[in-house]
């Protein structure tokens, strides 16, 4: 049986050199020519910075309808504003003004359509920071000016939105406040429908006793104490309370005040009920107005910041001539060796 001996295969394999060296130059010349004949798309780059000032990110759980999803949290409400600058900047509105732009500055771009322009655009983010721009073009030059061109247009598009989203921001605002006075009078509301039930309660108990009895000292003041806790500060309310019965006046008289205490407890009710319904409309409308302005807006928020980056668009490298030829010099020799070696074991399987 032939056994494979490597000291034999080296000694065998160093006596081709000259096919070495022929491998060598002629795999480093053919990668070197093709990308010469078919070279690949130059890369320019910019900058870009977007940022979220938390502190001017109050309730947006009504974005959610806008946006067609659940309730946000913060970082839900982060990731979406992220994604909503993410689609403008790819979208076909920035490249035909971006295109509008550059065909001023060079004819080649007259010949490039607005999806061609979009294929050359590549976007790399991945949160809040820095974001970058990328172009693909046949030469430097143009792949410069398409980077430039688009980030200068992508950036007053995107602070023209900023801008308009400052009527969300007020509209916002409104919207707290309306809530906040909306809960006010429903707990006003709560307090006065609990107060109509203990005044229900102590006049049953008044009426089952004696009308002429009078009435003792420490009743009397728990019964002013409870109004006066729930009175409101208004002329109506002050003189209720002055009109309290004297001490020592029948139970008949406080009946008859509890019912003045009950007609003013059911008129604040009716006036804050009407309040309410008033305000809860508005509310409404103020939605609405919210809901249209943020889409006006394209959804951005004007918690969002941009700014341009100071370092100028640059051009991506590729590798130089003698690395590309070099590397394929290395493939070649690696691609002649395999073979080489194939055929080296089957023709000592046919000895």
């Amino acid at each position: 049986m032939n056994e494979w001996k490597l000291r034999e295969k080296l000694v065998q394999f160093i006596k081709t050199w000259p096919i070495l060296i022929a491998v060598f130059l002629l795999s480093g010349l053919i990668a070197w020519g093709a990308v010469h004949l078919f070279p690949p798309l130059q890369r320019a780059t910019a900058d870009l910075f977007i940022g979220i000032d938390i502190t001017r990110v109050y309730d947006v759980s009504s974005l959610a309808t806008y946006a067609k999803a659940e309730p946000f949290n913060v970082d839900d409400y982060k990731n979406w504003q992220l994604s909503q600058v993410q689609g403008i900047a790819t979208s076909e509105s920035i490249a035909d003004l971006t295109l509008a732009t550059l065909r001023n500055l060079d004819p080649y771009w007259e010949d490039v359509s607005t999806e061609e322009f979009q294929d050359m655009q590549e976007l790399f983010w991945y949160d809040v920071g820095m974001w970058r721009l990328q172009i693909q073009a046949p030469e430097n030059e143009y792949a410069l000016q398409g980077v430039q061109a688009w980030r200068e247009i992508l950036l007053q598009d995107l602070s023209r939105l900023i801008r308009e989203s400052e009527d969300v921001l007020e509209l916002e605002s409104r919207m707290r406040a309306s809530n906040t006075s909306i809960s006010q009078l429903e707990t006003r509301v709560t307090e006065m429908e609990l107060l109509t039930a203990e005044i229900a309660a102590i006049r049953v108990e008044l009426e089952s006793a004696d009308p002429q009895q009078g009435m003792d000292d420490s009743t009397r003041e728990d019964l002013w104490l409870l109004i006066a806790g729930a009175a409101e500060e208004d002329a109506l309310w002050e003189q209720i309370l002055d009109e309290i019965p004297e001490r020592d006046q029948p139970r008949l008289l406080y009946i008859h005040w509890l019912d003045q205490v009950l007609a003013a407890v059911e008129s604040d009710l009716e006036s804050h009920q009407a309040i309410i319904e008033a305000l809860v409309s508005d509310h409404e409308l103020l939605t609405e107005d919210y809901l249209r302005e943020i889409k006006e807006a394209h959804g951005l928020s004007a918690s969002l910041y941009i700014r341009e980056e100071t370092t100028q668009p640059k051009i991506i490298e590729t590798y130089p001539d003698t690395q590309i030829a070099l590397l394929g010099s290395l493939v070649g020799l690696l691609i002649y060796i395999i073979i080489w070696v194939m055929f080296s074991e089957r023709q000592r399987e046919n000895t």
